[in-house]
């Protein structure tokens, strides 16, 4: 198994940033970075507010997981729970056959106020790899994709949150 674990800061409010990180995808069309992805179910119950979502990665996949994934598996399936009343994120992210052993993401995100006006993002991400022999190597090739992929997503909430204090929305 492989750990991440990451803090990122943003120069807002809470409210803001959790604002902006829900509201952008109502907007993928002025956030191309954002074209990969497809909320395919969404639900509120109670305080827990579902989505599952599709995630395309088509010719991005690293070498290593694109030899283990089977022909046509070019799309991920994410499942997450946001908790409104506490402001964590949980997440599973596995490919759409569902199949664990190929590998496994399973995070968790807190969303809390810094100070007045800075709030941070703390992510803890698992990801695990049951294949024979390639697994630790599959394990730190997502594990660098997935560093990366949440650097553009916090350049992507902090353009969304300068679009929305300019009131370009």
């Amino acid at each position: 198994m492989k750990t991440i674990e990451i803090v990122q800061e943003f120069n807002v409010p809470l409210d803001i940033l959790l604002k902006a990180r829900q509201e952008r995808y109502k907007h993928l069309d002025k956030f191309p970075e954002l074209k990969n992805v497809r909320i395919v179910e969404e639900k509120q119950d109670g305080n827990i507010l579902h989505q599952v979502r599709h995630i395309a990665i088509g010719a991005s996949a690293p070498p290593i997981l694109a030899q283990v994934l089977p022909k046509g598996a070019d799309t991920l399936l994410e499942e997450s729970d946001f908790y409104l009343d506490t402001n964590i994120h949980k997440f599973t992210v596995m490919p759409s056959d569902r199949n664990d052993k190929l590998f496994r993401i399973d995070g968790e995100s807190l969303y809390e106020r810094k100070d007045e006006n800075t709030s941070v993002r703390k992510y803890k991400i698992n990801i695990t790899s049951k294949v024979m022999f390639f697994g630790g190597a599959i394990e730190v090739a997502i594990a660098e994709i997935y560093v990366n992929s949440l650097k553009k997503d916090q350049e992507s909430i902090k353009h969304f949150i300068e679009m929305l204090q300019k009131e370009e929305l």
